[in-house]
């Protein structure tokens, strides 16, 4: 009976203690802004070369002056870009979604901020289907991704049916794959900087 008693009273504390810290979007920014800051001290800047095709992101962290360049790429074939900055409840830490609009459907690359340091979780194509829907240009909301931390781990779900395309290192790319709401999660761990791609209910 105390064995019940325990049980009972301790399981709502522990199933509190597991429940999700989200992060919540907080803002959209163009990347026309000279200089981008999510928060006081966290802030990107973009800058071109001679030719305008290759654009170098930087992060700067405004408390201790560092900044580091965080991204490179050919933007030959990118129309648009946005910043979605997203917050954690639980410790002010950050998940940046760089949005890149491409003539059909958007890329996502995607960055992790935590006490003034960066590290970048990953690049990831994410359009609606067009075989759904016939669009022309198929984007995807990020207010339809939802990001949660729970024990060292971000996990992105999607609360939409969905074309993926992975282009991250290091993981194996099998093109573009279509995926109903809920089926793909992807996992990043805060420690080791791996990011698992999770196929559930397929």
């Amino acid at each position: 009976m105390k064995n019940l008693l325990f049980i009972l009273f301790f399981t709502p504390f522990i199933s509190y203690c597991q429940v999700d810290s989200e992060f919540k979007l907080q803002k959209n920014f163009s990347e026309k802004d000279d200089k981008i800051c999510i928060t006081k001290n966290d802030c990107f800047s973009f800058s071109t070369n001679t030719d305008e095709v290759i654009l170098t992101i930087c992060y700067t962290n405004e408390q201790s002056g560092n900044k580091q360049t965080i991204d490179s790429m050919d933007i030959s074939g990118i129309y648009d870009l946005t910043l979605h900055s997203f917050q954690s409840e639980k410790d002010g830490s950050s998940v940046v979604l760089l949005e890149l609009e491409t003539e059909y459907h958007p890329y996502f690359n995607a960055y992790y901020i935590s006490k003034g340091k960066i590290v970048k979780i990953g690049e990831w194509g994410i359009a609606i289907p067009y075989i759904e829907y016939r669009c022309e240009y198929c984007g995807y909301s990020v207010e339809d991704i939802q990001i949660n931390q729970r024990d060292g781990e971000i996990v992105f779900a999607f609360l939409k049916n969905m074309d993926f395309f992975d282009n991250s290192t290091g993981i194996n790319n099998n093109g573009w794959v279509l995926y109903k709401a809920g089926e793909l999660v992807l996992s990043f761990n805060i420690v080791d900087k791996s990011l698992k791609v999770i196929e559930k209910d397929r």
